[in-house]
């Protein structure tokens, strides 16, 4: 479990996270990676996903309404391409009927139950 707050800033488009890299080396100041409305997803990172979407047997999507577009339709190219798709989120989405498995749970509860069944 981590033990900070993922995201900190005070304004909508600062993704400044308030702390450095841990690296001697770097300790350059981290971001957090999270798009907020009005914001644009790379373009390389998108087809990223939809490549990889597209060629996995599972999708988990955790922690997601699965409702903001275009990154939301990844995990049905998982499913159109014969992959299985797990949702874990505590309200119901829109890709819910296309899920081979819905838990309704809080994400770190269920990492760790499957983390626990892992051994780790």
């Amino acid at each position: 479990m981590r033990d900070f707050r993922v995201r900190t800033a005070q304004k909508v488009h600062d993704h400044n996270t308030g702390r450095r890299c841990d690296n001697e080396e770097c300790k350059g100041e981290l971001k957090d990676t999270i798009i907020n409305f009005g914001e644009n997803l790379d373009s390389d990172i998108i087809n990223a996903g939809f490549r990889e979407g597209g060629r996995s047997d599972l999708c988990l999507a955790m922690g997601s309404s699965l409702r903001v577009t275009p990154a939301a339709d990844i995990p049905l190219e998982c499913v159109r391409n014969g992959g299985k798709l797990v949702i874990v989120n505590l309200q119901k989405t829109p890709l819910n009927k296309a899920a081979s498995m819905v838990i309704h749970a809080m994400c770190d509860t269920v990492m760790n139950m499957v983390m626990e069944k892992l051994g780790m």
